[in-house]
């Protein structure tokens, strides 16, 4: 995963930080200029950047007021924020960035710290940002997508899930591709809201994705890999009549068990849930399946059901660990999730492992199982099971994924 050379402007106040900046940046490979008065600047020319490096505190006009200004690009550049002021300015500030849709690789505090910069600059064009997919309306994508199921032709990929300190094979989450037939490419979160607005075609979705999981899954075992799938369950579904009886049928006609799949819920699909539901978790739980929260702290209320709901898997939430890469709290609250993990006897996956610190991160805490671009993007089935046949096909060995580790 190595980085190509960046253009890079530096927008701070400090005549001298810019010019040993520059110095610094282009003795690493990248190119700079730097400008100390952002009324003396043509605008344009942050354009055809790929970073700026931002101070939030300039005399004439402050960051926000750049910031503000970039969301008029077609393409902005990144940002890397230089500031003197404390962690929690910086994240508020970064936080409504993100909101205006622009890119924050990290924030820096001054006096800053020349080898975090440069690793800042060291990031991927691809993974670490999900690439642009055009949104789409519902009447657009619902009559596609039921024409698609009944077709059979809507694409699942798998991305592998490995064990945290070996980085081998220990199973994988099944996945919407984004693209849609008849249509192109669609956001994953578009086509499941579509089918959120349609029961039926919800329910066909989810037994559509579990069957072409399950028979995936099925021919890794076959090959001599062990490890469960990983499949989104939308607590409707849970609740729809025979859901039980339908979910396990499925499974069976794929010649697994129960024991072989993981059900993935949301915390937001379990906040406020009612009895029945509850219940619905707990006969999943006695038929052998195992059940995964996912995306844990995004909200506190998924922590707080945690010694509530009968989980064999907890997911850290993607936005935690890129948090974690710069903000002291995000690393304290990945720790925490952790080690809370342990404490509950539950396995721990952290998602969205997109560069080699955020495995090191991982390999700190009580982490079991990592998930994430740098080891592996989500693949076409036969992808999948050439890179785990290219390993001896044998669980003995481990699989050379992108770390290189």
């Amino acid at each position: 995963m190595t980085a190509r050379a960046r253009s890079v402007f530096i927008l701070d106040d400090e005549q001298p930080l810019c010019e040993d900046l520059c110095e610094l940046i282009s003795a690493a490979g990248h190119s700079a200029r730097w400008c100390t008065d952002p009324r003396k600047l043509n605008m344009s020319e942050l354009a055809s950047v790929d970073v700026v490096l931002l101070d939030l505190g300039l005399p004439a006009m402050d960051g926000i007021d750049i910031m503000n200004r970039l969301t008029a690009f077609a393409e902005p550049p990144r940002l890397i924020f230089i500031s003197g002021v404390g962690e929690d300015v910086l994240r508020v500030v970064a936080q409504v960035a993100g909101e205006q849709k622009l890119i924050v690789l990290g924030a820096l505090t001054k006096p800053l710290d020349p080898q975090q910069l440069l690793r800042l600059l060291d990031y991927a064009d691809c993974g670490a940002v999900a690439e642009a997919v055009p949104r789409r309306g519902r009447r657009a994508i619902l009559p596609a997508l039921k024409a698609s199921l009944a077709a059979g032709s809507l694409p699942v990929s798998f991305q592998p899930k490995v064990e945290v300190q070996t980085l081998r094979f220990a199973g994988a989450e099944a996945l919407l591709t984004g693209v849609l037939p008849g249509v192109g490419p669609v956001s994953p979160v578009d086509i499941v809201a579509a089918a959120t607005s349609d029961p039926s075609v919800l329910v066909h979705l989810t037994q559509y994705v579990l069957g072409i999981a399950a028979r995936g899954c099925a021919q890794w075992i076959k090959a001599g890999w062990r490890g469960p799938i990983s499949v989104n369950l939308p607590l409707e579904v849970v609740l729809q009549p025979d859901s039980l009886r339908n979910l396990i049928q499925t499974v069976e006609d794929a010649q697994l068990s129960p024991a072989d799949v993981i059900f993935e819920l949301t915390e937001d699909s379990l906040y406020d849930s009612c009895a029945e539901s509850m219940s619905m978790l707990a006969r999943l739980r006695m038929a052998g399946f195992g059940l995964a929260l996912d995306d844990v702290g995004r909200r506190q209320s998924g922590l707080l059901q945690l010694s509530a709901l009968p989980v064999t898997e907890i997911k850290i939430d993607l936005q935690i660990v890129r948090d974690a890469r710069t903000w002291t709290k995000a690393r304290n609250i990945f720790a925490s999730i952790a080690e809370l993990g342990r404490k509950l006897g539950v396995k721990v996956v952290a998602e969205g492992v997109e560069f080699p610190d955020d495995l090191k991160l991982a390999r700190t805490f009580p982490i079991d199982y990592v998930q994430g671009y740098l080891i592996s993007p989500k693949r076409p089935l036969p992808e999948l099971l050439r890179a785990l046949s290219a390993q001896a096909g044998s669980e003995a060995a481990g699989v050379e994924w992108n770390t290189g580790a």
